[in-house]
């Protein structure tokens, strides 16, 4: 099963951390929190990946973890479907200093 909503859990080089849920479904992951959204793609088989996501502010009132508004983070992970977890590491885009760590759990497959 390549499709489920998992529960995500960040922190990045600075003192912030923070959470939310992602839906991937087909290899497409689409998610947020209480004021980002969060994008990309991911193999729809378990394995290794990379690729580029897409963090966009879509409420004012939060700080992101990375200090930007919107970004996209360059990273590389792992996706297991079986187990139903997801990590990756990655950079911010134009601010390779601002590292940015995921980690996360499917709670229940998507429909």
């Amino acid at each position: 099963m390549s499709n489920g909503i998992f529960e995500v859990r960040f922190k990045s080089n600075r003192p912030d951390s923070g959470g939310g849920l992602v839906v991937i479904k087909d290899g497409s992951v689409n998610g947020g929190d209480a004021n980002y959204l969060y994008q990309g793609n991911v193999p729809t088989e378990s394995g290794k990946f990379s690729g580029q996501f897409k963090v966009s502010m879509w409420k004012p009132g939060n700080t992101n973890v990375t200090g930007h508004d919107n970004y996209t983070l360059d990273a590389t992970g792992e996706i297991n479907y079986e187990s139903g977890t997801i990590s990756l590491t990655g950079t911010v885009v134009g601010d390779s200093r601002m590292r940015v760590e995921l980690a996360g759990n499917r709670i229940i497959s998507a429909v």
